[in-house]
């Protein structure tokens, strides 16, 4: 009993023993609040936390690298990384390369733009009237390309590595409108007050969207049945514990787990 009592000491301060696993976790942190780089380099948000917190309890350390969101899946696949943490959806598609932890949050989304070019749009019908010809900002190998493709296909899609990258243009008006979680359009409002950047029509969810996934969660190798396993439970816990409700509430402000 005090050896587990310990080990769950050790878990909750973070302090890992001598001789811990290593874990080659990477993340594209360029979405806040999700990950992002902090002033003095750090890589810093919700998603670091909670990878830190899931290492802690599996008594793994994260060794983190930070590298463009559309090179994540394939570095994984050639065994570059063990996990991939960045706010990625799990879909049917994605499942066909990885795998995936169950999941740890949801994540509606929502088009924005640069002040109320597009007034508000009460149903889909109105939104993709709305949106019809203009051209449309995602980052590339998001979910959102193929959502903009299959649901409003009457629009330019121009695809971004990074998601700042977006505003900017969204700002010189070289693009009318984008999509994205609207958790980080939040974010990227509230830091760029100037910009006047608003959110318009209604929220983009699983139910209406199936392209959105099933939620978010780790992506592993498909070959890592025994990591998944471990990240699972401890997904598991902190949910169950409110760890991650709390963690929520630090980076968003609400509460994102499923």
């Amino acid at each position: 009993m005090k050896a587990l009592l310990l080990a769950g000491a050790i878990a909750a301060l973070g302090i890992l023993p001598a001789g811990a696993e290593t874990l080659r976790v990477a993340t594209s942190a360029d979405y806040p609040p999700w990950e992002s780089v902090d002033s003095a380099g750090n890589m810093v948000g919700f998603d670091i936390d909670l990878g830190n917190a899931v290492c802690a309890r599996i008594e793994a350390d994260c060794e983190w690298t930070n590298q463009a969101y559309d090179g994540l899946l394939p570095a994984l696949v050639a065994g570059q990384y063990d996990l991939i943490i960045s706010a990625i959806s799990i879909t049917e598609e994605r499942k066909k390369k990885i795998n995936f932890s169950i999941p740890y949050a949801q994540a509606p989304a929502s088009f924005g733009t640069i002040g109320d070019r597009f007034g508000a749009p009460a149903d889909k019908a109105a939104l993709t009237a709305a949106l019809a010809g203009k051209s449309i900002g995602v980052q590339g190998a998001s979910i959102f390309e193929n959502l903009v493709d299959r649901h409003f296909g009457d629009t330019s899609v121009r695809v971004y590595q990074r998601a700042d990258e977006i505003i900017a243009d969204l700002r010189t008006g070289r693009l009318d409108a984008a999509v994205m979680e609207i958790s980080a359009w939040e974010e990227f409002a509230g830091a760029n007050k100037d910009f006047g950047l608003t959110m318009f029509g209604p929220a983009l969810t699983y139910d209406a969207y199936p392209e959105l996934g099933e939620g978010i969660g780790f992506g592993l190798a498909k070959d890592a049945d025994d990591l998944k396993a471990r990240v699972d439970a401890a997904i598991a816990a902190l949910i169950d514990d409110g760890t991650i409700a709390k963690l929520s509430e630090k980076w968003f402000g609400y509460d994102v787990s499923p």
